[in-house]
């Protein structure tokens, strides 16, 4: 995942209105990130997720055709998530006065990047264990046992 890292601070570097980036699966969990310090990263993932299920939603109900980008903008900030395979998305927290023709093209470039980037570590690193789905955080089932999970 250094790889794509590198690529979310090249983004970040040539739209300096990006405040954070992560490239988060469809189940909420980041992947990679380069985030302000002010934002959790379990948050933003979740908060993507749901953005994203509430889009194929919406999309879905209008007849609308597959999801490819959302925009959620407030008067500080702007929300941007791009899909970038079935399963992967980049999230983006950006300065509402961001220009944003100059935005989409770098962003959609760096969403191919991405993508491709994805596609090679799954061809040369299949998921083997928890922590690979996980993201490599596993702390969300530190402590837990088979018994935990079956009691609940």
């Amino acid at each position: 995942m250094e790889k794509v890292e590198e690529l979310l601070n090249q983004l970040i570097k040539k739209v300096p209105h990006i405040r954070a980036a992560a490239v988060v699966n469809t189940e909420g969990i980041v992947m990679s990130s380069v985030l302000e310090g002010d934002i959790s990263e379990e948050n933003f993932g979740a908060m993507s997720a749901a953005l994203l299920g509430l889009g194929d939603s919406v999309l879905s109900e209008v007849k609308g055709g597959k999801l490819s980008e959302i925009y959620v903008k407030g008067i500080d900030k702007m929300i941007l998530l791009s899909k970038i395979s079935k399963d992967h998305l980049l999230s983006l927290s950006i300065s509402s006065d961001a220009p944003l023709g100059l935005l989409l093209v770098e962003v959609r470039k760096t969403a191919k990047l991405i993508s491709n980037v994805l596609a090679e570590i799954e061809k040369t690193q299949p998921v083997s264990d928890i922590g690979d789905l996980l993201g490599g955080d596993t702390s969300i089932i530190e402590g837990l046992s088979f018994k935990d999970l079956l009691e609940e």
